[in-house]
């Protein structure tokens, strides 16, 4: 068998995986259409709460499912608004916010991880919208608006997702096993 053919299962994407990042992916749209409100001045900085579901989404199930649940519900949501513009930074952004989340709980979700999880996602949302808005604004100075909104938003999700998480965690832990 060629290198190829060879599949682990990690490397294998199952049609639950599937199942699983397009249910969160409209969750992660919902809750960032709908359950928002507007930061002035920031440059399209609003709090939300789809980093909700991408936490929990992320946290459980797992890097591959938390990256793209986030990163296309976060980009759909914009192509949707008047924020368009930034569709690709979201993607992008989002996405390896999932992703790194995903690493580091590693679906076995405790407090000290996904704290840490949290910082994570928060660095990468400040650094990549903050690049990301350079490229928009052609300025160096005007993204930092976005920034205290950017960690309202990731700090608000977390206080939400954490406890959250910590107490489905059993249940769904038992569920998820069988």
């Amino acid at each position: 068998m060629s290198e190829l053919q060879v599949k682990t299962a990690e490397s294998r994407f199952s049609v639950l995986d599937v199942a699983l990042t397009g249910v969160f992916t409209a969750l992660v749209f919902v809750m960032t259409m709908f359950v928002q409100v507007q930061i002035i001045p920031a440059q399209g900085g609003l709090v939300h709460l789809g980093n909700v579901p991408l936490f929990f989404a992320a946290a459980f199930f797992g890097k591959k499912v938390g990256a793209l649940c986030g990163g296309l519900g976060m980009a759909l949501s914009d192509l949707v608004t008047p924020w368009q513009i930034y569709a690709p930074i979201s993607l992008i952004v989002v996405g390896l916010m999932g992703l790194v989340f995903g690493m580091i709980v590693n679906k076995k979700p405790t407090f000290p991880k996904l704290l840490l999880a949290t910082v994570a996602a928060l660095a990468i949302k400040l650094a990549g919208y903050y690049i990301g808005e350079i490229f928009i604004t052609g300025s160096f100075l005007v993204p930092l608006q976005s920034v205290p909104g950017n960690v309202i938003q990731i700090v608000t999700g977390a206080v939400i997702a954490i406890p959250v998480i910590l107490v489905v965690k059993k249940p769904l832990m038992n569920v998820l096993n069988k």
